[in-house]
């Protein structure tokens, strides 16, 4: 029984994160990075860990300043990309880490309970 709820739920949380990360790509990160070269800027996170900027973009925009999200953090400029992020940029990166980290609990939790791993 909870493997098969494990099993729906990953099935239904999967595409969601997917769909939610292209999402949040496409029209929020493209649309600021666009917005920061025509001011002069460069990119704020220079480096594309394969896909990592997607989430220190989400990250950077959803989460309050503090320990989890500093200001000064050496992987993106924080502040510039909150300088350039609007409502529906903070709806769908908050979208994002919300889905990011639920299907991080299901997998680390999920997966030991159920001998997956």
């Amino acid at each position: 029984m909870l493997e098969t709820a494990f099993f729906w739920f990953s099935i239904f949380l999967g595409p969601l994160v997917l769909a939610a990360w292209l999402i949040f790509a496409r029209l929020s990160m493209a649309r600021i990075e666009k917005d920061l070269m025509a001011d002069g800027h460069s990119r704020p996170a220079p480096w594309d860990g394969i896909g990592g900027r997607v989430i220190w973009y989400a990250y950077a925009i959803a989460l309050p300043l503090g320990p989890w999200n500093p200001e000064d953090d050496p992987l993106i400029n924080v502040k510039l990309v909150r300088h350039y992020a609007n409502r529906s940029d903070k709806v769908r990166a908050w979208a994002l880490c919300v889905l990011v980290n639920l299907l991080l609990v299901v997998i680390v939790i999920g997966g030991p309970i159920l001998g997956l791993f």
